[in-house]
């Protein structure tokens, strides 16, 4: 069991160490750029700048890190061709989906890695670097609020997510295409997935059998409840713009649907951070195959080009979709899915006809034992 343990200890350690280089040069590399061209509108002490810098990286880490993933499999795949490496290992019985494995699971653990980042504040980074960078554009509170709930629509004069408090708002119960009922408050506190106003005036409007208004009810509530399932975070999200975390994604799209609002913006955004990533594990195992292991059948020039060209060429695609499906042009639904799937099922038919290629090779090792 030593032998098999050392080979894939051998191909990981490599692989991971190519993949940290890259992943923290290219990184640093496009921060570094993208600071000096946004120094001069930095304003504040080098506090604030270093935050600037180091959120943008947290961006541009979960960015790339996809692509990387197949450029670190290139040169490790590159190098270990002109070193004679998969020669040896391959003279001492390894086939090739056992020298495969080191790669795949390697990938699989940063996927899994980044996409539990992504429930993290860690995937708020490019939202808090606009936000230094345009301080006056993005302000805590918001102002003016109006939004659908279920049968009613709400308008509040002033949301502040710190402190989870709505001012000033009123509902308006709706049936039909007049209103019923509103109720006024002047607050409203966010406790655990519902907003509670201490005090709230309701007007109920009454109406004779031939529907004319002949007058009004009106009463006081405390410890009414006026909102269920709108989060602070996703309040600001929705009125501000930018990214959602996982989790937060989850409890925008439940809340939009229910509202039978559109939801584009925010399936578009949970198919970029969980299905995209999934075209680099499956570039990596088609190149894997479809690259000759021996040094005579390639030249370094040509494999670089064709490996790296086609991880751009689908990186940008993928992108390109996600925009769209963002703009609702295309359905959030497919346009990363279909594409990522199509490779996904490529990827599996390759390794299946491996399999098979390896298995009467695999019998007759054991017969000959």
């Amino acid at each position: 069991m030593q032998g098999p343990k050392r080979y894939f200890r051998y191909i990981a350690r490599h692989y991971l160490k190519n993949f940290l280089i890259l992943l923290i040069g290219l990184s640093l590399a496009v921060v570094f750029i993208d600071f000096l061209q946004n120094a001069q509108r930095l304003h504040g002490g080098v506090n604030r700048k270093i935050l600037y810098a180091f959120y943008t990286w947290e961006y541009m880490v979960a960015l790339i890190y996809p692509l990387v993933i197949l450029m670190a499999m290139a040169w490790t795949q590159i190098s270990f061709i002109y070193r004679n490496i998969f020669v040896s290992l391959f003279s001492f019985g390894y086939g090739r989906r056992q020298l495969l494995l080191p790669f795949l699971v390697s990938g699989v653990g940063i996927y899994l890695l980044f996409t539990f980042l992504q429930m993290t504040p860690f995937a708020y980074g490019q939202d808090r670097a606009r936000e230094i960078l345009h301080a006056d554009r993005y302000k805590e509170r918001l102002t003016d609020l109006f939004f659908k709930y279920d049968k009613a629509f709400v308008y509040a004069r002033e949301l502040d997510p710190l402190r989870k408090e709505l001012r000033e708002g009123t509902l308006f119960e709706m049936q039909g295409r007049r209103v019923v009922r509103t109720v006024r408050f002047p607050s409203a506190s966010y406790h655990k997935g519902h907003w509670i106003a201490p005090r709230a005036e309701i007007r109920t409007k009454r109406f004779d059998s031939k529907g004319r208004l002949v007058g009004f009810k009106d009463r006081s509530v405390q410890g009414l409840i006026v909102l269920e399932g709108y989060r602070p975070k996703v309040f600001r999200k929705i009125y501000q713009g930018g990214t959602f975390s996982l989790g937060d994604s989850i409890a925008a799209l439940r809340l939009l649907e229910r509202q039978g609002l559109s939801s584009d913006k925010v399936k578009s955004i949970l198919s970029n951070k969980v299905v995209m990533p999934l075209f680099a594990l499956a570039l990596m195992v088609i190149f894997f195959y479809r690259t000759p292991p021996y040094h005579r059948f390639v030249r370094k020039e040509q494999l670089w080009v064709a490996l790296l060209g086609s991880a751009l060429l689908f990186w940008a695609l993928l992108y390109a979709l996600f925009r769209l499906g963002m703009n609702g042009v295309i359905a959030p639904e497919l346009g990363q899915t279909l594409p990522v799937a199509i490779l996904l099922i490529y990827a599996w038919g390759l390794d299946r006809r491996e399999r098979r290629r390896e298995s009467p090779s695999l019998s007759l090792r054991g017969n000959a034992a």
